[in-house]
């Protein structure tokens, strides 16, 4: 492609698929701990062999009840103030990361459009090379690709980071109200105007990101994306407003066509109360998708790239399928194990195993196309859909009990 939130984070694809999904509920109550799983401390945890798994996992898959979501309501949206998060995390490159982000092709695009518009050096520009050595050593600050779906909007989002150690400091500031304070504790104490939204996640950001390196690098992180938004991006999203509606209107006609009926089935089974998906250009061949877990809604937010063809706009739907999907396969998978600690490889694995499935019975149409967008083989690359459907089980491989209890899952679909 050419342009370019509580429970555990789901470290995404293999290395060949072009598309990597990073994941992770959150709930406003705060982060369990170790939400990024580690998949190579993590197994299967059924013996693959035994018939009675296989009945175990056959009736989960039957009995399977979930909260009924009317897939009527999906919105589909585009939001700058979504994206500007997403643009600043794309100049760290973290070769390998499911939540990679960075692309030179997009970043050569940025830079020409810095040229055009005018736009001296930005702070991102400035410090991208240090931010994104701290982001690939210390592997918590991934969770900023979903953090930003915990705030109502982005100025309490960035009010949040660059405020981290509000609390901190204010605990650090003694009560001395038996003589006048100091001037260096005068100094220390802070003085802002603090949001209600940035105030209750402010406490969460900081016990998420417990390490001062941590909470330097997002501080230092808002203060770029902050810049970066004034300076350049604000304006540069205004003039390719045009453009960025044509895509839209592209991605629209192919979900009105074709692309709702294909997502109806999952996000009618995904246990969501809301379901959005926000069409960004910062994204090339991955997606993101964030259930947030509120009071007793879940709220479910789906990111995938804004489609410059239309070939573009059925792989943005078929990571929108993907993420998606998950909610379904997930729970097949962590009821199966009696735990949500599965192995994110084993969770990508079952989703692409089910969507395969699915497809090939239901949209045959689009099924060899979804084959090569995940093994990223060009249509140019000659392969019959047989071999191309041999080498995408090859490549996400799956546990017999587990492909059984997933094609009940497909079948069950209405």
């Amino acid at each position: 492609m050419k342009r370019v939130l509580v429970l555990a984070l789901l470290l995404a694809l293999s290395p060949p698929a072009p598309v990597g999904s990073f994941r992770g509920p959150l709930q406003e109550g705060g982060l369990r701990p170790g939400s990024f799983v580690d998949r190579t401390q993590q197994v299967w945890p059924f013996d693959r062999s035994t018939p009675s798994t296989a009945r175990r996992l056959f009736a989960l898959a039957q009995e399977k009840t979930i909260h009924t979501f009317n897939p009527a309501e999906i919105e589909v949206l585009m939001n700058p103030d979504v994206d500007i998060v997403y643009h600043t995390l794309a100049h760290f490159p973290i070769p390998g990361d499911p939540s990679n982000l960075y692309d030179q092709v997009y970043l050569n695009h940025i830079r020409q459009a810095k040229k055009d518009l005018e736009v001296a050096s930005t702070k991102l520009d400035q410090e991208a090379v240090e931010l994104g050595r701290v982001y690939r050593e210390h592997r918590r600050l991934r969770f900023l690709n979903l953090a930003l779906f915990m705030a109502d909007d982005l100025s309490s989002f960035k009010q949040a980071l660059s405020s981290i150690d509000y609390y901190r400091v204010e605990s650090e500031v003694p009560d001395n109200s038996s003589g006048p304070e100091s001037a260096a504790q005068a100094r220390k104490r802070p003085e802002i105007l603090i949001f209600q939204n940035a105030r209750r996640l402010i406490p969460l950001f900081s016990n998420r990101f417990p390490e001062e390196v941590e909470r330097k690098f997002v501080r230092d992180f808002a203060e770029a994306m902050e810049d970066e938004q004034i300076q350049f991006y604000r304006s540069y999203r205004e003039s390719r407003s045009e453009l960025d509606q044509q895509d839209f209107d592209r991605f629209q006609r192919m979900w009105r066509g074709q692309g709702y009926a294909v997502v109806r089935p999952w996000a009618a089974r995904s246990g969501v109360n809301v379901f959005k998906i926000y069409l960004s250009p910062v994204f090339r061949n991955n997606g993101r998708g964030v259930p947030v877990n509120q009071a007793q809604s879940v709220l479910f937010y789906v990111v995938a790239p804004l489609p410059e063809t239309d070939e573009h706009a059925r792989q943005s739907l078929f990571v929108v399928l993907h993420e998606t999907s998950h909610r379904v396969t997930d729970s097949v998978l962590e009821e199966a194990s009696g735990s949500a600690e599965v192995a994110g490889e084993l969770r990508e694995n079952a989703v692409f195993f089910a969507n395969h499935l699915y497809l090939k019975n239901r949209f045959p149409d689009l099924h060899t196309a979804y084959l090569r967008f995940f093994l990223n083989a060009p249509a140019s690359t000659p392969a019959r859909a047989a071999e191309l459907e041999r080498m995408f089980l090859k490549t996400y491989p799956v546990p017999p009990p587990l492909q059984e209890a997933l094609r009940r899952t497909v079948k069950n679909l209405s």
